[in-house]
């Protein structure tokens, strides 16, 4: 069995700190560049699909958007009557004023 000296850490490397950085900031860019097309792609397609359902199911697309309009009111309401109790209860004292 041959016994493999240790690499002097001081020895010159193949590349230097740079060349490794300028590669890594290469592959990254490509990956990035890659993702973003990837997504701008599945966006494109979900539109489009969203696009040919509501032309296919103008009544259906209606409904829904009432229906959402509707529960967005009813949260907005329910919010500002919580909020409309908080401020009277913060407004009453909450201790008695001393009997004279």
């Amino acid at each position: 069995m041959t016994k493999v000296p240790p690499a002097d850490p001081l020895a010159p490397t193949e590349k230097t700190l740079g060349e490794k950085a300028s590669e890594a900031l290469a592959s990254t860019k490509e990956s990035v560049s890659d993702a973003a097309a990837r997504s701008r792609d599945a966006v494109a397609g979900a539109a489009k699909s969203t696009a040919e359902t509501v032309k296919a199911h103008p009544g259906a697309t209606a409904a829904i958007v009432a229906g959402a309009a509707a529960a967005i009111a009813g949260a907005a309401f329910g919010a500002s009557k919580l909020m409309e109790k908080k401020r009277e209860a913060d407004a009453e004292p909450t201790v008695p004023p001393p009997a004279i």
